[in-house]
């Protein structure tokens, strides 16, 4: 069975205009107006709430990072369908399974090396950084690329 191309650029620009959203509607959230120095000064205010508005602060934020990292995979998955890249691991090169494709079509490695990742808990341009300064054996060498010089 091959892929319908169309179906998954279909499914990846419809889940980067609801990330886009998300986004857009916990940005606000994430990161609330300053108060201005009348609020700020009419009386104490109850430290359990504070508390409270703090923590939901914090979950937004780490939503927020985590919803734009995934557009981020999601905006590469389509780059990588106009180049003709699409389906094949950033890493190793080799084709990545059309049902996990077709079950994320953002994917950007394969099997193998997303457990790699997933196992040494890093961060997916952490492990590209990485991947991208060893030899065939596994062995670290000097690159002429920096941390700063990846897309992702």
């Amino acid at each position: 069975m091959a892929l319908d191309l169309g179906s998954i650029r279909e499914q990846l620009e419809m889940k980067r205009a609801e990330l886009r959203h998300e986004s857009n509607t916990l940005n606000p959230m994430a990161h609330p107006a300053p108060v201005d120095y009348i609020e700020a000064n009419e009386g104490l205010k109850d430290q359990g709430d504070d508390a409270v508005d703090l923590e939901q602060m914090e979950k937004d934020r780490a939503i927020l990072v985590n919803e734009n990292a995934l557009l981020i995979q999601v905006e590469e998955a389509l780059k990588r369908l106009d180049n003709g890249s699409y389906g094949r691991c950033l890493v190793c090169g080799k084709p990545i399974p059309e049902k996990r494709l077709e079950a994320i079509p953002w994917t950007l490695l394969c099997v193998e090396d997303q457990e790699q990742l997933e196992a040494r808990n890093l961060s997916i341009q952490d492990f590209l950084f990485e991947r991208s300064n060893m030899n065939n054996a596994g062995e670290f060498y000097p690159s002429r690329f920096t941390q700063d010089d990846l897309i992702l």
